[in-house]
C-alpha cells in the first residue's frame, strides 16, 4: 500500500509534462513477441511492459483466464465490454508506468490481446500497434513443447478457446488432435482475429513485420520500427542491439501433415512462404 501511495504521488507530480503514448506488440504466443519486446526495451525512451497481467487483472479481474477460481473469466473482449471505471484505471496504470519510467512511449506485450484488439483500440484510441507474425508451423511446434510441459493451457484457457472457436464456427476436434495440431488450432484462431482487425485499421496506426524478417534483417526492421514510433536512434545503437539476435532453432520446420494444413488454412501457406500481409 505504501509503495502504491508513493507511486501515485510521483505520478501526479510528473504526469502533466508527459503525453500518454501507448504501443502494443501484437502476435500469437510463441511468435517472437518476447525477443522483439526485449530488443525494443533497450531504447532509452521506451518503458516496456512484458506481459504485465497484474495491471490488467487489477482493472479487469475477469481477464484472468489462467486461474480456475476466477468468476466468469473472459477470453474475448470488444468495445462493448468496456466498463468506464475499469477503463480509467487501466489507462492510469499504463500511463503511470510510462511517466515513472521517464519514457516517451510505453510498449506492452501480451499475446492474449490478439483476442481483444477491438477492445484495445477503443480503450486506447491514441495507441499504435506493432504486428508480428510467424510461420505457423514454427509457432505450433513451439506451443506443442509448452503443452507437453503442462504450462500452456492452464486455468480456463482451453475451455474458453473452445467456446470461442464454436462461436466463430471454426471446425475443431480437440479430442483427436495431437499437441502440435492443438497449437495450430490456437494459432489459426489468433491469426484470424489479428488479420481481421489489421485489415480494417488505418495503416498509419500500425506496422507489420514477420519473425523471419526480424531475425534475418534485424537492423532494417528496427530502423523501420523506431521511425514508425518517431524515436531517435543512431546507427551504432541499432547495430549494438541487433548483434545478438539469432534464430535459436536452426532447423526450420518445412513440412506438415494434411490435417495440420487444413487446420491452419490459407494464412498458414502465406506465413510458410513469408508473404503474409494484412495490408
Amino acid at each position: 500500500m505504501i509503495k502504491e501511495f508513493v507511486k501515485n504521488i510521483l505520478f501526479n507530480l510528473k504526469k502533466n509534462n508527459v503525453v500518454f503514448a501507448p504501443v502494443f506488440i501484437i502476435g500469437c504466443g510463441r511468435s517472437g513477441t518476447t525477443i522483439l519486446g526485449k530488443t525494443l526495451s533497450q531504447h532509452p525512451e521506451i518503458k516496456y511492459l512484458n506481459e504485465r497481467r497484474d495491471l490488467w487483472h487489477q482493472s479487469y479481474p475477469e481477464f484472468n483466464i489462467w486461474k480456475k477460481s476466477i468468476n466468469n473469466p473472459q477470453l474475448f473482449a470488444n468495445r462493448r465490454n468496456i466498463i468506464p471505471k475499469k477503463n480509467s484505471l487501466i489507462r492510469k496504470l499504463f500511463f503511470r508506468e510510462q511517466v515513472l519510467g521517464n519514457a516517451k512511449i510505453v510498449v506492452e506485450k501480451l499475446p492474449i490481446n490478439n483476442f481483444r484488439l477491438d477492445f484495445l483500440q477503443a480503450s486506447f484510441p491514441e495507441a499504435k500497434f506493432i504486428y508480428l507474425t510467424r510461420n505457423g508451423l514454427e509457432v505450433s511446434s513451439s506451443i506443442e513443447r509448452r503443452i507437453q510441459k503442462k504450462n500452456w493451457f492452464t486455468g480456463n484457457k482451453l475451455e474458453l478457446l473452445e467456446q470461442f472457436s464454436e462461436q466463430q464456427n471454426t471446425e475443431c476436434y480437440l479430442k483427436t488432435y495431437s499437441d502440435f495440431q492443438k497449437g495450430m488450432w490456437e494459432w489459426r484462431l489468433s491469426m484470424e482475429e489479428s488479420n481481421r482487425f489489421f485489415k480494417s485499421l488505418n495503416p498509419e496506426k500500425f506496422t507489420h513485420l514477420s519473425y523471419q524478417d526480424f531475425i534475418e534483417n534485424t537492423e532494417t526492421s528496427l530502423l523501420h520500427i523506431f521511425n514508425f514510433l518517431n524515436l531517435s536512434f543512431s546507427e551504432d545503437f541499432i547495430k549494438s542491439i541487433s548483434e545478438n539476435i539469432i534464430r535459436k532453432n536452426k532447423h526450420l520446420i518445412t513440412s506438415e501433415d494434411k490435417l495440420s494444413q487444413k487446420i491452419g488454412g490459407e494464412i498458414l501457406t502465406k506465413t510458410i512462404n513469408n508473404n503474409y500481409s494484412p495490408f
